[in-house]
């Protein structure tokens, strides 16, 4: 149930000065069920939600609303996402909190903790910054950007009168209802698929499989950019059936959806486990496009061809990219005129980071 006290004139309304009435609520009794993600967590008085940041106070649904955590100009491709506005820079900015637990997290010190106080920005105020730093759109990461969703929309409303593109970076873990009205303020998303086995997502990340399925095949339908995120982890979830799993499902929606095998490293609860072997995600790759992928690559690993788009009609490199650094491209392959499923605007500031073509 969206906020009951009739104060929503716009996503985001200001209750009093130091806090901000959420969406997605309702109050049964002297608790607050939050209806933003599968958990519907029941909030005691004074306590916090599961994402430890949406909390019941003054017995209302309190929410985060931009208090940073992080902000950085990162290229597009680090989000990743190497189909959407190839070698733009983008504005990322993050919060604290997430409502998923993930054993590997390597940004547990804003995901799992409780807000830390710091300054509140106003979305004009990301939209100015970024502008100002030269970037083509706002990145929603680092954290669980759901977490602080009304702010998250607000900024990308007010980005989208400032000409720039949004990103949001998450875990998918979210109820139909507010992912598809996020879908109608977000341009591009990268979700994060972190295994195709339920019993993984209880283990390992204190949730569950089909929410996250649910969130893609709902971005597919509405026609959002999409990529999509697999954190290979050696002997955990990398086993043939479910890498071949996944990729099935994946071609089911849409086999032209960008998929990133990236290499697991050792971080947070996990550091016993070895970093993801090389031929571990070689395998992932070919497993892909034996499933009838057309665009598979390779993250967190300095290897020959890793971030290469390949062209899935005429098979030679279309597009080459070391880091994040990418050759310049209108989408469109070079050698036999094949459309790679790339959003490429030729107003881009882009011109500072391209390879040269051999």
């Amino acid at each position: 149930m969206e906020n009951q006290l009739n104060w929503n004139t716009g996503v985001g309304n200001i209750l009093k000065a130091d806090y901000q009435v959420g969406k997605y609520w309702e109050k049964i009794g002297v608790k607050i069920h939050c209806e933003l993600c599968p958990h519907s967590c029941m909030i005691p008085r004074g306590k916090s939600g599961r994402c430890k940041v949406r909390s019941n106070k003054h017995s209302v649904l309190e929410t985060p609303y931009g208090n940073l955590s992080s902000a950085h100009v990162d290229p597009v491709e680090k989000k990743p996402l190497f189909h959407f506005h190839p070698s733009t820079y983008v504005y990322s900015i993050g919060g604290w909190g997430c409502n998923l637990s993930c054993k590997n997290c390597q940004n547990y010190q804003i995901s799992q903790v409780w807000v830390v106080n710091s300054a509140v920005t106003a979305p004009e105020e990301i939209c100015k910054r970024a502008l100002s730093k030269k970037c083509s759109g706002i990145a929603f990461t680092y954290n669980e950007p759901t977490t602080w969703y009304e702010f998250m929309e607000d900024t990308a409303a007010e980005a989208r009168k400032n000409g720039l593109y949004t990103v949001c970076v998450t875990n998918g873990y979210i109820q139909k209802e507010p992912m598809s009205e996020l879908l109608e303020y977000i341009d591009a998303f990268n979700i994060d698929v972190k295994s195709f086995s339920d019993q993984f997502y209880q283990k390992y990340c204190g949730g569950t499989l089909k929410p996250v399925l649910e969130s893609v095949e709902l971005a597919a339908e509405h026609k959002n950019h999409i990529e999509l995120t697999y954190l290979v982890i050696p002997g955990i979830n990398d086993s043939h059936e479910e890498l071949e799993a996944f990729s099935n499902w994946v071609r089911s929606i849409n086999e032209r959806i960008p998929v990133h095998f990236n290499a697991f490293h050792p971080c947070f609860e996990l550091r016993h486990l070895d970093s993801t072997p090389i031929s571990t995600l070689l395998n992932a790759r070919q497993i892909g496009y034996d499933q009838g992928l057309k665009y598979v690559y390779l993250g967190n690993v300095n290897y020959p061809s890793a971030g290469d788009t390949v062209c899935p009609r005429c098979g030679r490199v279309a597009v080459r990219r070391v880091s994040t650094r990418a050759q310049k491209t209108d989408g469109i392959c070079r050698f036999c005129n094949e459309e790679l499923n790339m959003v490429v605007n030729p107003k881009d500031n882009t011109s500072v980071r391209f390879l040269e073509y051999e």
